[in-house]
């Protein structure tokens, strides 16, 4: 799967005041985005990585929470074509299988971390705090 990157080099590369949870399984996404929201962490999801990245370019989450197993591309993959895009948010990499984990930390990708699923959500609500207040002050 190739990705085109196309941004707005004028485009402010700030980032906004909000969390972009990205994974395939369409139901730990609405999990995640609820939970945060419900917590006063103005969030929003999508299944479609390659959606996302448009999502990226657009809204400039200030925290990316994203599977690094997907179908058609990902996540660590994701994070390079972000480079492209001047994204300098927080990423924060998830998967369900130790081996990706494992690949994720080897490919080396600009991330904060990487987790394993199911992600603890109280320790990513902390997380996605710390990210949004450092990014308000």
């Amino acid at each position: 799967m190739n990705l085109r990157v196309v941004s707005d080099s004028s485009r402010s590369k700030n980032v906004s005041g909000k969390v972009l949870v990205v994974d395939d399984d369409a139901m730990q996404v609405e999990e995640i985005v609820d939970f945060l929201n419900d917590h006063d962490i103005p969030a929003i999801g999508e299944s479609n990585p390659e959606a996302a990245v448009a999502i990226i370019d657009r809204e400039r989450p200030a925290l990316l929470v994203i599977d690094v197993n997907m179908p058609t591309i990902d996540g660590v993959r994701v994070t390079q074509v972000l480079r492209a895009l001047n994204y300098n948010g927080v990423i924060l990499l998830i998967s369900g299988d130790l081996d990706a984990v494992r690949r994720a930390h080897e490919a080396g990708p600009e991330v904060f971390a990487v987790l394993t699923k199911p992600i603890p959500l109280p320790a990513l609500e902390r997380y996605a705090r710390a990210v949004l207040a450092r990014d308000v002050h």
